[in-house]
């Protein structure tokens, strides 16, 4: 009875154990069947995604040939094309993208450039929608793209004659060139952004001005300030039978001016311009004295003899 009992027992036990060893072994065989190369690219295939959109004008247009850049903000490269160009009714895709977030940079002749990001998943397909606006001031792409530089034409005239000055010197930084006859001048190559401009000419004030140099050529008109030459009146009374240092206070008026006459008779008037002026002399409320005299650049010596007070 008891040798019974132990069989049976014995028997359970090992039933018991084949059953675990079997289900160890089938769940080690799908680990391993998950983890393996075969099923880890089934899985990524299947969520690759396609990303399709449409370009439109503002007036909703579609805007064929527009190149459509597809950025991952990701980081990974997760596809076959990233560059695509619109077809006529406006529509691009790119194929075989994973989930995650995306840019898309859309470029086209004669409209400003826009960039639009979105998340793309499988759950949430959908068409990408972008909308270009018309560049006001076109110019072809390749230039933004290579030129750095801009061109400058200017001509230089005269504030007070509107006279074309010639022979100027027109700087900006170590390029320069020189005016014509007629005044103008050409800077090529100039590096963009802000510079100072100079411009010297013998006989006028010499101009520095800030400008904004793009890359189109731009025109400008520049006024030079012609540089006046100033005289100085150094005069003196003299009073027949007195001192020399016997004067009385007497006013002078010369081209607006007014000065006093020192004890010694002495006066000065500065910074009066070239030509002829009455000088007219006042005392006790009197005119004592009145002449023309010519004044020219530099300093002018000037004697006035009076008879009486």
């Amino acid at each position: 009875m008891i040798s019974t009992f132990n069989k049976l027992f014995f028997i359970y036990n090992l039933s018991k154990a084949r059953i675990f060893t079997f289900i160890f072994i089938a769940l080690a065989s799908l680990a391993l069947f998950t983890s393996g190369p075969d099923f880890a690219e089934a899985a990524q295939a299947a969520r690759m995604l396609a990303v399709l959109g449409e370009v439109k004008d503002l007036s909703g247009r579609p805007v064929a040939g527009a190149r459509v850049d597809l950025i991952n903000e990701g980081g990974q490269s997760g596809g076959s094309s990233d560059i695509t160009y619109t077809d006529e009714r406006g529509v691009f895709h790119f194929i075989n993208k994973t989930e995650g977030v995306y840019s898309c940079a859309v470029h086209k002749d004669g409209y400003l450039a826009c960039q639009d990001a979105f998340y793309h998943t499988a759950a949430e397909r959908r068409v990408i929608k972008i909308s270009l606006t018309k560049s006001d001031s076109y110019e072809p792409e390749v230039i933004y793209l290579a030129k750095n530089t801009g061109n400058l034409n200017g001509s230089v005239i005269c504030e007070a004659t509107d006279e074309p000055v010639g022979d100027a010197v027109v700087s900006i930084g170590e390029k320069f060139v020189q005016t014509n006859e007629q005044g103008g001048f050409k800077l090529e190559n100039i590096g963009v952004g802000p510079k100072i401009i100079k411009i010297q000419k013998n006989g006028y004030e010499k101009l520095e001005k800030e400008i904004i140099v793009t890359i189109k050529t731009q025109n400008m008109v520049v006024r030079l300030n012609k540089i006046i030459k100033y005289a100085t009146i150094a005069g003196r009374i003299r009073i027949r039978g007195r001192s020399e240092s016997d004067c009385p206070p007497v006013k002078i008026y010369l081209a607006g001016k007014t000065a006093v006459a020192d004890y010694k008779g002495s006066f000065k008037f500065e910074n009066i311009s070239a030509g002829s002026y009455p000088i007219i002399l006042i005392y006790n409320k009197k005119e004592v004295y009145n002449d023309i005299i010519k004044v020219e650049n530099g300093i002018t010596a000037y004697e006035i003899l009076l008879e009486r007070l």
